[in-house]
C-alpha cells in the first residue's frame, strides 16, 4: 500500500510540473517512506494521503534545492529557480487539492526555515514532525464538531 501511495504521489507530480520548466522531482525515498507511513497512521483516506504526500514532497524539494546555495556555486541560479518552482507549485496545487489550512498552518513554519537557512543555521524541526503536528491540529480541531453533531 505504501509503494503504491508513493508511486500514485510521483505520477501526480510528474504530470503537475511543466515539460517548459525543465524540472525532475527527485525526492529521498526514505523521506517519503516516512511521510507516508505517518499519514497511514494517521488513517487519512487514500486520495487525500497522495495529495498532502505531494505536497510535502513538493516542499522537501524546494528545501533541497535551496539548500547550501552561495554565490561562487555555477548552479546557484538554476537552484533558485528549481526552489522556487517547487515553493509555487506547492502552493499551487494546494489551492487546487483545497489544503489551504495546511498552507496556512505550515506559512510560519516554512518563513522560520528560510530565515534559518539564510543565516546558515539548521531547520528547528524536520518537515515530517510538522505535518504530523499539523494533522493532530486537524483531528483535535474536528474532535469538538464531531461532538455537536450527536
Amino acid at each position: 500500500m505504501m509503494t503504491q501511495l508513493i508511486e500514485d504521489t510521483l505520477q501526480l507530480l510528474k504530470a503537475a510540473c511543466a515539460p517548459e520548466a525543465m524540472i525532475v522531482p527527485d525526492p529521498d525515498l526514505s523521506e517519503l517512506t516516512e511521510a507516508a507511513a505517518m499519514l497511514q497512521r494517521n488513517e487519512v483516506s487514500y486520495s487525500r494521503a497522495v495529495n498532502l504526500l505531494a505536497l510535502f514532497t513538493l516542499l522537501i524539494l524546494a528545501r533541497k534545492r535551496h539548500d547550501k546555495v552561495s554565490y561562487s556555486d555555477p548552479d546557484l541560479t538554476r537552484k533558485i529557480l528549481d526552489g522556487d518552482y517547487f515553493q509555487s507549485l506547492y502552493i499551487q496545487l494546494a489551492l487546487q487539492f483545497g489544503e489551504m489550512e495546511l498552507v496556512r498552518y505550515l506559512a510560519p513554519v516554512l518563513k522560520t526555515w528560510y530565515i534559518r537557512q539564510a543565516l546558515g543555521q539548521p531547520a528547528a524541526e524536520p518537515l515530517a514532525s510538522v505535518f504530523q503536528a499539523y494533522l493532530q491540529h486537524e483531528q483535535a480541531s474536528a474532535a469538538p464538531e464531531k461532538h455537536k453533531a450527536i
